[in-house]
This record gives structure tokens, sequence and C-alpha cells, in this order.
């Protein structure tokens, strides 16, 4: 009797879990156009005695976009680079 009762539950959860996994709403990408406005807020570059041309490199910059809805967003970006001779990583905030 225990066995056919636990069917029912785990038949019973799988229900419920098939109907709200089901009924999520599926989300669409959308393209907008914009314009956008960018300035460097800070700039470094500092040499490490390593070998010849190794820098590394610190870039903080400020933007705003407007976009054809007539929203407006603002970033801030940050940028730290590790280069020999102007090749090497790059990371972005």
């Amino acid at each position: 009797m225990a066995t056919k009762k636990t069917v029912w539950i785990l038949l019973g959860v799988l229900v419920i879990s098939a109907w709200v996994l089901g009924s999520a709403t599926q989300a669409g990408a959308e393209t907008w156009k914009y314009k956008f406005y960018t300035w460097v807020v800070k700039g470094e570059s500092v040499p490490v005695p390593d070998v010849e041309g190794h820098n590394v490199n610190l870039s903080m910059r400020g933007a705003f976009y407007i976009f054809e809805n007539g929203e407006i967003a603002t970033m801030t970006h940050v940028g730290v680079g590790d280069t020999v001779k102007g090749t090497g990583t790059f990371m972005q905030y």
C-alpha cells in the first residue's frame, strides 16, 4: 500500500513541476538603435621593468546612451591591460 501512495505522490510532484516549468514565458531579444557619447575619465600606463616594452594600463571611461525610444542609460567602463610591446591581455568591466 505504501508503494501505491509513493507512486501517486511522485506523479503529483511530476505534474506540478511540469506545470510550473512549462508556464514560464519566453523572453525575446530586441534590437534597439542608439547613439552614445563617451569620454575618458582617467588613463594611466605604468612600465614594468622585467622585460622591454612591458606595461600595465588602467583606463576609466564614462558614457551615456540615447535610445531611439527616448530612454537614456549611463555607463562606467574600467579597463585593465597587461601588455608587452602593445600585445597582451585586456580585461574590461
